[in-house]
């Protein structure tokens, strides 16, 4: 399925939404995953990483390459020096000098050395003189090989392959982050719009009371300070209508931006209700958070760094030796089949070495830096290590525990709900004060908002655990994406 395939979905799902006036949190999250800017912006940060692995793999494949110089006028005055007495004189120049170079070069991993194959030719016109010589190298074989040297692509071809599965497992845990995010914003959203739902039943309520209230203070079946405790219950309410509708409009412009929705006025959040009857294991999150997430590749990556930079040190503070030979063909001539005629061997083969000698410790010194820089780099990813699984056992312990909360949550809230019905019978019958009316209500308002925090928890905890994991264990399966589709 393509890229504009899976946009065009989202969209029919954002228009649905919008048609219905109702959202779930599982279309907030198919939306906030497909069309979000979140979503997006990680999408090009896998391109970007996507692209440099694409140019690590390029440096093993054959490139080919021209380059010359052309039109090069030289009109100057030259040094010349007279190789018998030494005596230097100036004499005038006036050429023009024209190249032209093709070549292939192959990286060789196996022997980290480098093999080009070349073709050359130039042409010199001195003017002064009325001549032109052509200097060819019809074929031209070079190598390069390091023989005892710090080789930077030897490390490349065991840091990059590390470096893209990262870039892959990062992409999926940000996308694990963009739901826990969406999934904060909508029960912000979601409790916002409890409260102001909330906020009108009581004031609705406390309005019919009060105009019964007025009656039966006519008969002298309430007293004035009753009725006026009533009032300011009443006038508390109609307050608290404002405040939330304000709270709730905020959270809905948090909720919809993040998803990038525009228009959606009168949308609806519905409560998740039903919950998964899941229980997760301590010793199988962890073994799947070393399996699936970067965390391990992210400690190799580090650990391989610095042994990179280690052994970068004591190459630079060492001996390095590196052959170089190349065979050929040459010729020059004042024609150009000439310089085709008749080719001379063009053969060079030599060793380079360079060895530092004393340089005050220097060398030294970096070389027990990076040993250093090695050992805490090994100490903080056994540290590392302890505190990931630490983090695992409390987050596996939260959440197998919030099932239960919320089903005592949601008890009580059946009960908060039955006690303020039954006292707001009581309060119309005469048997109940305002008091104890605004007490049960009060009671209704904590029972919803404990048994949305505890909804929230529980859906926190396990996308954070999912996140960790890269599992999905309400379908049981690992977490993967089809990575063509980002790159189409």
């Amino acid at each position: 399925m393509s890229r504009i395939v899976s946009a065009l979905i989202f969209l029919s799902i954002a228009f649905a939404v919008e048609a219905q006036t109702q959202l779930s949190l599982q279309q907030a999250i198919d939306i906030a995953t497909g069309s979000s800017y979140a979503a997006r912006m990680a999408d090009f940060s896998f391109l970007s990483d996507y692209w440099n692995y694409r140019q690590y793999k390029a440096m093993w494949l054959p490139s080919l390459n021209v380059q010359g110089t052309l039109g090069n006028y030289n009109r100057s005055t030259v040094e010349t020096r007279d190789y018998e007495t030494g005596h230097v004189s100036y004499v005038d120049n006036n050429s023009l000098y024209n190249n032209l170079s093709l070549s292939i070069n192959q990286n060789l991993p196996w022997a980290d050395g480098r093999l080009s194959l070349s073709s050359d030719i130039s042409r010199l016109d001195q003017f002064y003189y009325n001549q032109k010589t052509y200097n060819t190298v019809p074929f031209l074989l070079h190598y390069n090989q390091p023989l005892r040297r710090y080789s930077s692509m030897q490390w490349r071809r065991r840091i990059a392959p590390l470096q893209f599965e990262y870039a892959k497992r990062n992409y999926l845990e940000t996308m694990q982050g963009i739901i826990i995010n969406v999934t904060t914003y909508y029960f912000d959203a979601l409790a916002a719009q409890s409260n102001l739902k909330q906020s009108e039943a009581k004031y609705k309520d406390l309005s019919t009371l009060y105009a019964k209230t007025i009656k039966r203070m006519e008969l002298g079946l309430v007293t004035k300070d009753q009725m006026l405790q009533l009032e300011l219950s009443m006038l508390n309410a109609k307050m608290s209508i404002g405040y939330n509708r304000l709270s709730l409009e905020n959270r809905l412009f948090i909720l919809f931006s993040y998803l990038h929705m525009p228009d959606y006025k009168n949308i609806q959040l519905l409560t998740p209700v039903s919950l998964p009857d899941i229980s997760v294991n301590v010793a199988d999150v962890i073994n799947k958070a070393y399996n699936n997430s970067t965390h391990s590749i992210g400690q190799r990556i580090n650990l391989l760094n610095a042994e990179q930079h280690l052994a970068q040190t004591k190459a630079d503070n060492g001996l390095q030796i590196s052959l170089q030979a190349q065979v050929g063909l040459r010729q020059s001539a004042d024609g150009l089949k000439k310089a085709y005629h008749r080719l001379k061997d063009n053969e060079v083969v030599g060793i380079t070495f360079s060895l530092p000698i004393y340089d005050w410790g220097l060398g030294r010194g970096k070389k027990r830096m990076a040993q250093a820089q090695l050992e805490l780099v090994r100490i903080q990813a056994d540290r590392n290590d302890v505190e990931f699984e630490q983090d695992i056992r409390t987050k596996v312990l939260y959440f197998n525990n919030q099932a239960e909360q919320c089903k005592i949550s949601r008890r009580a809230l059946e009960i908060a709900e039955e006690t303020y019905r039954m006292a707001y019978k009581r309060y119309e019958n005469g048997a109940l004060s305002v008091t104890d009316l605004n007490i049960a209500n009060t009671e209704l308002e904590n029972a919803q908002a404990k048994y949305l925090s505890q909804l929230s928890g529980y859906w926190t905890y396990y996308y954070d655990i999912q996140r960790i994991t890269l599992y999905d264990y309400i379908n049981d399966k690992n977490i993967d994406y089809d990575f063509d589709e980002i790159l189409k």
